[in-house]
């Protein structure tokens, strides 16, 4: 089966191994990584892993839905020629706002707070992408130079997120001087259908790693799973997550075992690479 017609089906979003078959001789083999991230990135994360031998289970924890507001998306692609810079926050933002095959003008700055977020806007053909050196995340993106006050200042600023999130990035931004627009390009919500196949695969000890790359992510994650059920299916499970804030927040739901990896894809591998050595 094809990983995108699977995921035209109108059924519980669970990714069986064998719709993407592992390099059974990689360096991953053995190990079996519940995917945690939307469609689109998962699919990408899921084909990585398999390449190495990982058997990748795709269990998406958010969905994604374009915003209703599609107008205020459309007024601010119009008004690109006055814009000093966008910020995309993550690929997801990056995946609505240039669906149509938007070209962004090349003197504007194009912002984007890890690999993964960069790495949709490569493959829409924009390559002058700036990136945190460390700290992938919004204080890694205020610290870099073209986001200081003396280039900020009185200068329009364009940020595409989803709803809610952190607020720190354009408070601290219009701190600077800087005429700051957010438009909210999707909405994050939590599946609505039975989670049979995850409990199945939970249950069958099948799962040997989670990966997880937002706070959100987890938190999902774990609603899905009966209370009574956490500590025997789930909990004991090594959890691999994206950032300091995603750590703490699966250690605060309960995870006994997790660990703090790079950004995106490449530090997620990273991370499972070095423990096999």
């Amino acid at each position: 089966m094809e990983l995108a017609s699977f995921f035209d089906m109108n059924t519980d979003p669970y990714l069986d191994s064998i719709s993407i078959v592992p390099n059974t001789v990689g360096p991953l083999a053995g190990i079996s990584v519940l995917v945690t991230r939307p469609v689109i990135p998962a699919s990408r994360t899921a084909r990585r892993l398999a390449v190495l031998g990982a058997t990748p289970f795709v269990f998406p924890t958010i969905l994604i839905e374009s915003s209703v507001d599609k107008e205020q998306i459309k007024t601010a692609l119009a008004s690109l020629p006055g814009v000093y810079a966008v910020i995309f926050v993550s690929p997801s933002a990056v995946e609505i706002t240039l669906a149509d095959g938007i070209k962004l003008p090349h003197v504007i700055k194009v912002f984007a707070p890890g690999s993964g977020t960069a790495e949709e806007l490569n493959l829409r053909g924009i390559d002058n992408v700036l990136t945190p050196l460390k700290n992938f995340d919004s204080e890694g993106l205020l610290e870099l130079p073209d986001l200081q006050s003396v280039h900020v200042h009185g200068r329009r600023i364009l940020i595409f997120r989803g709803n809610g999130g952190r607020e720190l990035l354009r408070n601290e931004l219009m701190q600077r001087g800087a005429q700051v627009e957010v438009i909210t390009t999707y909405h994050r919500c939590i599946p609505t259908t039975p989670p049979t196949g995850l409990l199945e695969l939970l249950a069958a000890k099948k799962v040997t790693a989670i990966s997880v790359m937002s706070s959100s992510a987890v938190i999902n994650l774990v609603s899905l799973v009966p209370a009574h059920d956490r500590n025997q299916i789930l909990f004991s499970l090594p959890v691999y997550a994206s950032h300091k804030r995603i750590k703490a927040a699966a250690e605060a739901l309960g995870f006994l075992n997790v660990m703090e990896t790079g950004p995106g894809d490449e530090g997620l591998i990273a991370t499972l690479l070095n423990l096999r050595n």
